[in-house]
């Protein structure tokens, strides 16, 4: 980002012209909006806005409002608690302790599985959803999305220990050991090893009461500003549809997320999308780093993105139309979500050295880590996307 850059956006806002650079769109957003928490009135404020910049583009709009789960949720400290009662409690009680354990991974793995918390306060939320038809005879439907919150201001690995797809496996481990001893340590043994059993499953069953504290911790962490995460995919967005033509062949949706995956689900509720003519674009962190096209994301299993999408991202790069490479993120995008969900998807973010998203997650993120290039670069990315798409029809 340049002085001249900061002065213009400035300038757009004070004068009332409408913002033309995706630095300006996002400028809007982190320093007239702020931090954006899911479910919060800064959350609201962006989407009216997104809405606000989509209809000017020509996009047919609707809001679709929901009620959501606040993640991570108080379900990880209950099962902490009742891992940490039932230890205490097994050598009197053995069987009602077992018991309690078999509670703990049912939680647990309920929670793993379907991705969400099972004991969470409910938050309003919604999508800001625009459309525009094809010009002729569909043949694609390309969904954009990028998230409408912020994420909360606490460590990386505080994160994804305590409410990522990495926390939420480990717990399921951790209970499915503390079950497996509870059992053997009823089991007709020698009593000296009966009781090396009871001991062990302390070792679990803290594990559990950490992992617990540790998402209270994020859950009441305040939201970044949310420059690059994620108000640069936001103005990646707008920009792009603003620059997009009607294609022949390919219906265009723009997507604003709320509320994490939970939006994801309401969106795929709503909307009965043909799996073989729906393809899903999802803009994650943009605004510094290395941006990627991602060819494979996951924390612990890696999964590949759909093999068109790739072939067009790489076509697009072969011809000159923007600077990105493939990458390989270790998390998760709202792409990889929906790949879980046996949808066709490919995400979009920059990348630092480690493979992270640059920032996220940190009270530093605002407008001075926006590089203005970076976002312009990462529009044309979309724009010849879409375009090439078209032309594949």
């Amino acid at each position: 980002m340049t002085a001249s850059d900061r002065s213009s956006a400035t300038e757009s806002q004070l004068s009332g012209r409408p913002l033309e650079t995706p630095f300006a769109i996002a400028a809007q957003i982190v320093e007239t909006i702020g931090p954006r928490p899911p479910g919060s009135m800064g959350e609201a404020k962006v989407a009216a806005f997104l809405d606000a910049r989509l209809r000017q583009a020509g996009f047919r709009l609707s809001a679709e409002s929901y009620h959501a789960l606040r993640p991570p949720g108080y379900d990880g400290m209950v099962v902490g608690i009742l891992a940490v009662l039932g230890v205490i409690g097994f050598y009197w009680m053995p069987l009602p302790a077992i018991l309690i354990f078999a509670v703990s991974w049912g939680a647990s793995f309920l929670s793993w599985l379907y991705d969400t918390p099972l004991l969470a306060p409910r938050i309003a939320s919604q999508n800001v959803v625009a459309t525009r038809a094809a010009a002729d005879v569909m043949r694609w439907r390309l969904v954009m999305l990028a998230p409408l919150s912020s994420p909360p201001a606490a460590r990386r690995w505080l994160v994804a220990s305590g409410t990522d797809q990495t926390g939420l496996i480990g717990r399921t481990v951790a209970a499915t050991l503390l079950l497996a001893l509870g059992i053997a340590a009823n089991a007709p043994l020698p009593l000296d090893l009966r009781l090396w059993l009871w001991y062990a499953q302390a070792a679990p069953a803290t594990v559990l009461f950490a992992q617990g504290v540790i998402a209270l911790i994020v859950q009441h962490a305040p939201a970044t500003p949310g420059a690059i995460s994620y108000a640069g995919a936001l103005a990646t967005l707008i920009e792009s549809a603003a620059r997009l033509p009607h294609l022949k062949h390919t219906e265009i949706w723009i997507v604003g997320v709320g509320a994490g995956s939970a939006g994801i689900d309401d969106l795929l509720r709503r909307y009965p999308f043909e799996a073989g003519q729906t393809l899903f674009v999802g803009l994650d962190g943009i605004g510094q780093g290395t941006l990627c096209y991602l060819a494979a994301e996951g924390a612990l299993r890696q999964r590949l993105a759909d093999a068109l999408l790739l072939h067009l991202a790489a076509r697009v790069v072969d011809s000159g139309q923007a600077a990105v490479r493939p990458g390989v993120y270790r998390g998760t995008t709202y792409a990889g979500v929906l790949r879980r969900r046996g949808w066709r998807a490919m995400g979009i973010a920059a990348l630092d050295a480690q493979h992270h998203v640059p920032y996220q997650h940190d009270r530093r993120d605002d407008l001075s880590r926006l590089d203005a290039a970076h976002l312009e670069n990462a529009v044309r990315l979309v724009v010849g996307l879409a375009r090439a798409l078209d032309d594949a029809a």
